[in-house]
């Protein structure tokens, strides 16, 4: 697959019964969005930064401040931090910053940052998901890892505070760099374990979705960055997009403000069907402790005409995971997506993947 992003970027909009193919949020379980409300859009001025040209990091930077202290509680300064259009920008302005140093990911990881790499001409080291953590030890000074601390696509696993721990010990003695991919990190059922970034700020670049969160359409991410960056990643997001929309900021802003930071009643709903799904893929063995994705294992290779087929005829889309990875291990197992589909659907999917022959 050339273009794996696009791929899963077309699944999300596919219109079938069942798509736990997708990452999409599930718009319907979100309190309404009243746009015209946060915007004001019949009292913006001409010379208002919603409309006009503003600083290239985004001119809602005190908001991004203010959400970093009330979500990780930690204190953050307002001019290491600057807005992008979604993670995926940010990703790829990572990629511009370093691009002359080495990479690294964790097999198997999310292609939005490997085939944003290898646009650039980089080719990231793929680090083995059973010891990466030794593996890290061998990364160059300035090297970039990339990696979701929290809920990571497409494998659905978390490091433990363990992990998180030497992981930041080895940066620091190594002196690289973490992009830690928070997109799915506002979706735990648990009681939180601290970010990396309330951990290391010298370290850490902190990237926060509101595309999960609020609305894929926004197209806005925070991105909290190290001081040795922040000069490095303006330059580049200058050229690549010169910043992102004022209207969109403006929304996040209003909508912040009058949440007071809080995601508590915005995720309540969505975090109720988790707990019920949970529930459900642990009685089918499955593991699961928050975010979107988990892994599904068969006893059979689960590949593209496994998948296609179970699309066409039972209207139930599932990605498979050499879609992420070559490991002969995750022949067998596909990326399912649980935030779209209540519990009773979900077993009822589970039973027909199980017992489809294709």
């Amino acid at each position: 697959m050339r273009n794996r992003t696009h791929f899963l970027n077309s699944m999300a909009a596919v219109p079938i019964d069942y798509n736990l193919g997708a990452g999409v949020p599930p718009l319907n379980l979100y309190p309404p969005l009243n746009l015209s409300e946060l915007v004001g859009l019949f009292s913006v001025e001409s010379n208002d930064k919603t409309i006009n040209y503003h600083e290239t990091g985004g001119y809602i930077t005190s908001t991004a401040q203010n959400f970093i202290e009330v979500t990780e509680n930690i204190d953050f300064e307002i001019n290491n931090i600057i807005i992008t259009n979604g993670v995926q920008e940010a990703i790829s302005l990572a990629i511009a910053c370093f691009k002359n140093e080495q990479f690294a990911c964790i097999e198997p990881s999310y292609p939005g940052f490997e085939d944003a790499a290898l646009s650039f001409g980089c080719k990231p080291i793929k680090l083995s998901a059973e010891n990466w953590l030794n593996e890290i030890e061998k990364l160059p000074e300035n090297a970039l890892l990339y990696l979701s601390a929290d809920f990571s696509n497409p494998t659905g696993k978390s490091l433990t505070f363990e992990e998180r721990l030497r992981l930041l010990k080895i940066a620091e003695s190594k002196k690289f760099y973490i992009f830690d991919d928070a997109t799915y990190r506002p979706f735990n059922l648990e009681d939180a374990k601290p970010s990396l970034i309330s951990l290391n700020k010298e370290r850490v670049i902190h990237a926060i979705s509101f595309s999960k969160i609020l609305a894929p359409g926004l197209r806005t991410a925070f991105v909290y960055l190290p001081d040795s960056l922040k000069s490095s990643f303006v330059g580049h997001k200058s050229n690549l997009s010169l910043n992102n929309s004022g209207i969109t900021q403006k929304i996040i802003k209003e909508w912040l403000n009058h949440q007071k930071f809080s995601l508590d009643k915005q995720l309540y709903l969505i975090k109720e069907r988790l707990n019920r799904n949970k529930r459900i893929l642990k009685s089918h063995g499955i593991d699961y402790f928050g975010g979107f994705f988990c892994l599904l294992k068969l006893d059979r290779v689960v590949d593209y005409y496994f998948c296609e087929t179970l699309l066409i005829r039972k209207k139930i889309a599932i990605i498979p995971m050499i879609l992420f990875s070559d490991d002969p291990k995750y022949l067998n197992q596909a990326r399912i997506c649980v935030a779209n589909i209540d519990e009773n659907d979900l077993e009822f999917v589970l039973n027909e993947i199980r017992k489809f022959e294709p």
